[in-house]
């Protein structure tokens, strides 16, 4: 049994919401008889960070571990495993319902493999609460915009299904996976470089194309040239918008 679940019982009880960016919590609740002092309420800010340093020690224990690995395959089976044995899902859904917020590394590493595994829909549940709360990707990251992160590795994922054609991409539905997070960037309006930006749209409106969805792969080529002119689909979206008779000056 891991150190996680051998303790974390110890501390979900007692565990409720707080915002340590604003400092721990010290109030207690006291209960005086006779002018003494005989009850008191446990620290909560304690107690969360009590269940993180847990999460935190599991995680430690799987990145060395990881290091251990040579091949890729070996690796993803190992995170896959990680995460169902030390309930990291649970425990980053506690943290999220309580509305704690400071800097934790298992947030981070888990929606990195999360990505990495192909689980796209619940990393994208994170996005929001990452963004929120400034939280840094590890160190050994090029960016620390998880925006961006989340868009290089959602058009790596584009283009191996794009190269194998058109019964790959509809095979894959990665283009619902381009939807869904297109209306996440537009709903939180989180801002990107021109460049990201009209990485981003272009490949969407490629894999759009390629299932001859051409309105759709007309929209995102139009707002992948607006925010790059160099995004690489202006040949593109001509050559779709005299198929559906649209005017592209």
């Amino acid at each position: 049994m891991s150190i996680v679940k051998r303790n974390q019982r110890k501390t979900h009880a007692s565990i409720v919401g707080v915002d340590l960016a604003s400092g721990p919590d010290q109030s207690v609740t006291v209960t005086a008889k006779h002018g003494k002092v005989v009850t008191a309420e446990p620290n909560r800010a304690q107690d969360i960070m009590d269940e993180f340093d847990f999460f935190k020690a599991a995680m430690d224990s799987d990145l060395a571990q990881l290091k251990k690995f040579s091949h890729i395959e070996d690796k993803i089976a190992y995170k896959a495993q990680a995460i169902e044995n030390h309930q990291y899902l649970d425990y980053l859904r506690r943290y999220q319902a309580q509305g704690t917020n400071h800097q934790n590394m298992v947030l981070a590493w888990v929606v990195i493999w999360l990505v990495d595994l192909g689980h796209w829909k619940t990393a994208f549940e994170f996005l929001p609460l990452l963004v929120t709360q400034n939280q840094r990707l590890p160190g050994r990251f090029s960016t620390q915009d998880w925006p961006t992160f989340l868009i290089d590795q959602l058009y790596d994922e584009g283009a191996k299904h794009l190269s194998k054609g058109r019964d790959a991409v509809e095979r894959s539905q990665v283009i619902n996976l381009f939807t869904q997070f297109i209306q996440l960037l537009e709903t939180h309006q989180w801002r990107l470089s021109e460049l990201i930006g009209g990485k981003l749209y272009a490949m969407a409106a490629k894999l759009e194309q390629s299932v001859f969805n051409l309105g759709n792969a007309y929209t995102y080529g139009t707002k992948a040239t607006e925010l790059n002119d160099k995004a690489g689909v202006k040949k593109m979206v001509r050559e779709i918008a005299k198929t559906i008779g649209k005017d592209n000056e």
